[in-house]
Protein backbone atom coordinates (compact mmCIF):
# COMPACT_ATOMS: atom_id res chain seq x y z
CA UNK A 1 0.00 0.00 0.00
CA UNK A 2 1.72 3.11 -1.22
CA UNK A 3 1.14 6.10 1.08
CA UNK A 4 -1.09 3.82 3.22
CA UNK A 5 -3.95 4.27 0.75
CA UNK A 6 -5.63 1.01 -0.28
CA UNK A 7 -6.14 0.51 -4.01
CA UNK A 8 -7.69 -2.95 -4.22
CA UNK A 9 -9.94 -5.27 -2.25
CA UNK A 10 -7.06 -7.25 -0.74
CA UNK A 11 -5.53 -4.09 0.71
CA UNK A 12 -8.91 -3.06 2.18
CA UNK A 13 -9.19 -6.54 3.70
CA UNK A 14 -5.75 -6.15 5.33
CA UNK A 15 -6.79 -2.85 6.89
CA UNK A 16 -10.11 -4.27 8.10
CA UNK A 17 -8.37 -7.27 9.62
CA UNK A 18 -6.11 -4.94 11.62
CA UNK A 19 -8.93 -2.60 12.68
CA UNK A 20 -11.72 -5.03 13.64
CA UNK A 21 -11.99 -7.65 16.35
CA UNK A 22 -11.26 -11.10 14.86
CA UNK A 23 -14.84 -12.32 15.35
CA UNK A 24 -16.27 -9.29 13.50
CA UNK A 25 -13.73 -9.51 10.67
CA UNK A 26 -14.35 -13.24 10.19
CA UNK A 27 -18.12 -12.68 10.08
CA UNK A 28 -17.91 -9.85 7.52
CA UNK A 29 -15.25 -11.52 5.38
CA UNK A 30 -16.83 -14.97 5.37
CA UNK A 31 -19.76 -16.61 3.66
CA UNK A 32 -22.63 -18.84 4.70
CA UNK A 33 -22.34 -22.57 5.31
CA UNK A 34 -19.68 -24.11 3.02
CA UNK A 35 -18.97 -20.75 1.34
CA UNK A 36 -19.66 -22.11 -2.19
CA UNK A 37 -21.24 -18.84 -3.33
CA UNK A 38 -18.39 -16.82 -1.83
CA UNK A 39 -15.82 -18.86 -3.79
CA UNK A 40 -17.91 -18.62 -6.97
CA UNK A 41 -18.17 -14.83 -6.61
CA UNK A 42 -14.41 -14.48 -6.07
CA UNK A 43 -13.75 -16.65 -9.13
CA UNK A 44 -16.23 -14.66 -11.25
CA UNK A 45 -14.61 -11.34 -10.34
CA UNK A 46 -11.22 -12.91 -11.10
CA UNK A 47 -12.36 -13.56 -14.67
CA UNK A 48 -13.10 -9.86 -15.26
CA UNK A 49 -10.12 -8.40 -17.03
CA UNK A 50 -9.37 -4.75 -17.60
CA UNK A 51 -7.57 -3.91 -20.80
CA UNK A 52 -4.91 -1.32 -20.03
CA UNK A 53 -4.62 1.47 -22.53
CA UNK A 54 -1.45 3.48 -22.68
CA UNK A 55 -0.76 6.82 -24.28
CA UNK A 56 -4.45 7.76 -24.10
CA UNK A 57 -5.45 11.26 -23.05
CA UNK A 58 -7.27 10.90 -19.73
CA UNK A 59 -7.32 14.56 -18.76
CA UNK A 60 -11.07 14.94 -19.48
CA UNK A 61 -12.77 11.69 -18.48
CA UNK A 62 -16.43 11.88 -17.51
CA UNK A 63 -17.72 8.83 -15.65
CA UNK A 64 -21.01 10.45 -14.67
CA UNK A 65 -24.22 8.58 -15.25
CA UNK A 66 -27.92 8.72 -14.49
CA UNK A 67 -29.69 5.96 -12.60
CA UNK A 68 -33.45 6.14 -12.29
CA UNK A 69 -33.36 9.91 -12.73
CA UNK A 70 -30.54 10.45 -10.22
CA UNK A 71 -27.36 12.05 -11.60
CA UNK A 72 -24.21 10.48 -10.18
CA UNK A 73 -20.51 11.29 -10.70
CA UNK A 74 -19.70 7.62 -11.36
CA UNK A 75 -21.54 4.33 -11.86
CA UNK A 76 -20.72 3.19 -8.33
CA UNK A 77 -23.44 2.53 -5.74
CA UNK A 78 -23.44 1.01 -2.25
CA UNK A 79 -25.04 -2.43 -2.38
CA UNK A 80 -27.39 -3.69 0.35
CA UNK A 81 -25.42 -5.23 3.18
CA UNK A 82 -25.97 -5.66 6.88
CA UNK A 83 -24.20 -5.59 10.22
CA UNK A 84 -22.49 -2.24 9.60
CA UNK A 85 -22.34 -1.66 13.35
CA UNK A 86 -19.68 -4.36 13.55
CA UNK A 87 -17.36 -1.91 11.78
CA UNK A 88 -18.72 1.46 12.95
CA UNK A 89 -20.92 2.38 15.94
CA UNK A 90 -23.23 4.44 13.69
CA UNK A 91 -23.79 1.45 11.40
CA UNK A 92 -25.83 1.94 8.25
CA UNK A 93 -26.34 5.63 9.07
CA UNK A 94 -22.58 6.23 8.68
CA UNK A 95 -22.62 4.31 5.38
CA UNK A 96 -25.56 6.36 4.10
CA UNK A 97 -23.77 9.59 5.05
CA UNK A 98 -20.64 8.44 3.24
CA UNK A 99 -22.64 7.58 0.11
CA UNK A 100 -24.39 10.95 0.23
CA UNK A 101 -21.08 12.78 0.62
CA UNK A 102 -19.90 11.07 -2.58
CA UNK A 103 -23.18 11.97 -4.33
CA UNK A 104 -24.00 8.32 -4.93
CA UNK A 105 -26.81 5.96 -3.97
CA UNK A 106 -27.10 3.46 -1.15
CA UNK A 107 -29.50 0.64 -2.00
CA UNK A 108 -31.86 -0.44 0.75
CA UNK A 109 -33.94 -3.55 1.21
CA UNK A 110 -37.43 -3.58 2.69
Amino acid sequence: MENNLPVNIREYQELAKKALPKMHYDYINGGAEDEHTLRDNIAAYGRILLRPRVLVDVSNIDMSTNLLGYDMPSPIIVAPTGSHKLANPEGEVATARAAASCNTLMVGVN
